[in-house]
């Protein structure tokens, strides 16, 4: 599907688009602060023009979310694209009758190769997602250069719930990986890879469940395919990813979900990203601090391990997911202030998978 087509909004359930009331635009635009930062204005002005085009669509805008841009980075001499999600809004929807979020992005801003390449997958693969945990799109539409996916309103992310509440417990994080994994599952099932699994995505709704979102970098892959578009976040992205070698993108995605899974239990980043050769000398090397400060069952340690695995041949599939120990809740061994050097990741790896052939 090419993006130019969702200028008709009847190419996306129509039904909950109300027909375009008349309206005259004034002759004169809304006075402004004079004198002030320009920059300030001009936003301002946009807007104004944004509520006035969304009411038109039966949406009353509220809040602004987040915002952030379209941008390539350049780390180990590899070009590593980063979207960070355009401007999200809240907004009353009178067709729904409950508050949704609205995802704009400017064109007129966004780069060639993002309207080329990234802008049209995104719109398709949101057209086909049906999953109680992924998010879910009600409505593409656009006007003027702005285009607007209106979707369902979460309460926070995962990575803000743990800045406020801390690490989770491994009951609490086993229901949210479940969740997570489910949505990932599905998704690889129809061949569609995310390619930007992390915190900020990872959704939460009223009662705390995941709602996985933003598939700007997602598309859809044969399972034997390499991909070679190197994207993401750095801390989340696999040791192949940095390196900047080919790759294939479902063991990618389960890479992140072990940083996400880590980060759940823990915390805190598995690596520090802040140096991008040591980071991934760190991932090779399988340097996984795991505090003793923090207790976490073995179990749980054994399938951050699998998922954290430099060797894609080795590395954890969604069925070895679903079938590990601590997913299954089996008994959990907690080991407290235990040094966690090389020949203890063994005994953990070696205990682990005993368990799990038992």
């Amino acid at each position: 599907m090419n993006y130019n087509e969702v200028s008709n909004p009847s190419t996306f359930s129509s039904s909950l688009v109300p027909t375009a009331r008349s309206y005259k635009m004034p002759t004169s635009p809304p006075a402004v602060a004079v004198g002030g930062d320009m920059s300030s204005n001009v936003s301002m002005l946009n807007n104004i023009n944004d509520e006035i085009e969304l009411l038109q669509f039966g949406l009353r805008l509220g809040i602004t979310l987040g915002t952030g841009t379209y941008r390539l980075n350049r780390l180990l001499n590899l070009l590593l694209y980063k979207y960070l999600d355009a401007k999200v809004k809240s907004a009353y929807s009178e067709s729904l009758q409950h508050k949704v979020a609205i995802k704009i992005i400017n064109r007129r801003k966004a780069p060639v190769d993002f309207q080329r390449h990234f802008l049209p997958r995104e719109l398709e693969i949101l057209q086909c997602l049906e999953h109680s945990n992924i998010i879910k799109v009600y409505n593409i539409f656009s006007y003027s250069s702005k285009l607007c996916i209106v979707m369902d309103l979460a309460k926070t992310d995962l990575l803000d719930y743990i800045k406020l509440f801390g690490r989770l417990t491994e009951d609490k994080a086993r229901k949210m990986f479940a969740q997570l994994i489910s949505a990932v599952d599905y998704l690889h099932s129809i061949n569609i890879v995310h390619r930007d699994l992390k915190c900020e995505n990872v959704l939460l709704d009223k009662n705390f469940d995941v709602k996985l979102s933003d598939f700007g970098f997602a598309r859809i892959l044969e399972s034997n395919e390499y991909s070679s578009t190197y994207c993401g976040s750095a801390a989340y992205a696999s040791c192949e990813i940095l390196q900047g070698i080919p790759y294939k993108a479902i063991p990618a995605d389960l890479w992140s979900c072990g940083v996400i899974l880590y980060i759940m239990v823990y915390g805190s980043m598995p690596f520090d990203d802040s140096n991008m050769r040591k980071l991934v000398r760190y991932q090779i090397e399988k340097k996984i601090h795991f505090s003793h400060y923090k207790p976490v069952s073995n179990e749980c340690k054994y399938l951050i391990l699998l998922l954290l695995e430099p060797d894609i041949k080795l590395r954890g599939t969604i069925a070895q997911i679903k079938v590990s120990n601590w997913m299954r809740s089996q008994t959990l061994t907690i080991v407290p202030n235990s040094n966690h050097n090389k020949a203890n990741r063994t005994m953990i790896i070696e205990q682990s998978r005993k368990n799990m052939s038992s």
